[in-house]
């Protein structure tokens, strides 16, 4: 092989790591956008807010990386106003990755029931559904009271009950998981969609309908102790 082409694919193979190190050098030197950030400082609070709505949304769309920078600006910048608006943002995407976790939830009491199936010959047990948790995956999706739930994916139940094994198919996937029910209503069967919630943690209280105001309680205590956790295992990496 003739030198000079020898000389020159060594010389393009030892820019190789050299650009490697420099693209890893601006993942790691990602900062805020530096609109929204000086908007934080505004005497008007119209223009404060809009600045963090801004930054939540840009933060978002590479939360990882946005989250160090946060955290970094949360704790070093001069203006207390910037400092704690950018704490509130590091707090909206830590509770992202909270709601991410722990175990799926439809939202919904229900019943055994046997119904026959158009097109099934066979009786099959079915989930009836007796209510419909506010703001819940089951709510959003439009499922309603009555409803009769037949399968749930490939699952149907013909014998015992399917209330046991419909809520540890769904407690297995996790939050946005989606699965797909084929649902009984007024005589005719509907393929309904649902992504599911993170279940609560007093999800299995039997008065769910009349304590809401303990249960929003509790959920965001336990999101503030995830946050705080957060800011512990952050710290401890300085």
């Amino acid at each position: 092989m003739d030198a000079s082409i020898t000389i020159a694919m060594t010389a393009r193979l030892m820019w190789i790591p050299v650009m490697l190190i420099a693209c890893m050098e601006c993942v790691s030197a990602l900062e805020l956008p530096a609109g929204p950030l000086a908007a934080l400082e505004s005497d008007e609070f119209q223009v404060r807010e809009k600045a963090q709505a801004e930054l939540l949304t840009w933060s978002r769309e590479r939360p990882q990386a946005a989250m160090d920078e946060l955290f970094r600006v949360s704790r070093s910048a001069g203006d207390p106003e910037v400092r704690e608006r950018c704490l509130e943002v590091l707090r909206e995407l830590v509770n992202d990755e909270y709601l991410k976790e722990g175990e799926g939830f439809i939202g919904i009491r229900m019943q055994d029931e046997m119904t026959n199936v158009p097109g099934d010959p066979e009786p099959r047990i079915a989930i009836r559904v007796i209510q419909v948790v506010e703001d819940s995956a089951a709510q959003k999706a439009g499922l309603k009271i009555n409803d009769l739930i037949v399968g749930s994916d490939d699952k149907v139940w013909r014998v015992g009950s399917a209330l046991g094994p419909f809520s540890d198919s769904i407690r297995q996937l996790k939050p946005g998981s989606r699965v797909m029910l084929r649902v009984f209503r007024e005589k005719e069967l509907i393929d309904l969609p649902v992504v599911l919630g993170r279940r609560p943690l007093i999800a299995d209280n039997p008065f769910l309908d009349e304590r809401q105001v303990d249960i929003e309680a509790a959920e965001q205590a336990a999101k503030e102790a995830y946050f705080r956790r957060w800011l512990e295992s952050r710290k401890s990496r300085d």
